[in-house]
């Protein structure tokens, strides 16, 4: 079966990579489990309105480490560079981009502002030995963030074009995350209060 693709549509010839920290995709499905398996008890063992009402409770706890841990990631799209923190998503488009900071995690430096990424924050330091065999404190990378610097550094004319400057940086506010967590969160009010004493 064959498809019309519209020659003069822009192709996007590189897949969208996703980055996170390990440590934070562990602590999301650990804690997910731990709440599935609270909703399931309560649900099992109290399936009536205040049930429900308490099962708020874990649900709660599991949005907030959602939009914590699991939602925030940093994209390195075809012709962007995508900062997606809890609150707010930044696009930024590759040639828009003065440098970066990567002391406290990935800062990315524009001409305007400077932003930083919440999934990709530092690592701190670490005690290693030298060469002399002494304990020295010395950064600790983070492999996530030294993954943006190699792909900035080996992008190429096609993936810095802006025609005509069209493209700029971009903010948007996470409102259906931000509702979302506050819905469960009012959820789990109730849930307290419907605890028996």
């Amino acid at each position: 079966m064959m498809t019309n693709r519209d020659p003069n549509a822009e192709q996007d010839v590189s897949p969208v990579v996703t980055l996170r920290t390990t440590g934070s995709t562990v602590l999301f499905f650990t804690i997910s489990a731990i709440c599935a398996l609270g909703v399931g008890s309560i649900v099992a063992g109290d399936f009536t309105f205040r049930g429900l009402v308490v099962a708020g409770v874990p649900v709660a706890v599991f949005m907030i480490v959602f939009a914590l841990y699991r939602f925030p990631r940093v994209e390195l799209r075809h012709q962007e560079l995508a900062l997606i923190n809890p609150l707010q998503s930044i696009v930024i488009p590759w040639n828009l981009i003065d440098g970066f900071d990567t002391h406290f995690g990935l800062n990315v430096r524009t001409p305007e502002a400077s932003y930083s990424s919440w999934p990709l924050a530092g690592r701190g330091k670490k005690m290693e030995k030298d060469e002399h065999g002494i304990r020295r404190l010395i950064e600790n990378p983070n492999p996530s963030v030294d993954a943006v610097l190699d792909h900035f550094a080996g992008l190429g004319d096609d993936e810095l074009a802006n025609p005509r400057g069209l493209r700029t940086v971009t903010t948007t506010w996470n409102v259906g995350l931000i509702a979302a967590v506050i819905g469960t969160l009012i959820w789990a009010v109730f849930g307290f209060a419907a605890v028996p004493g």
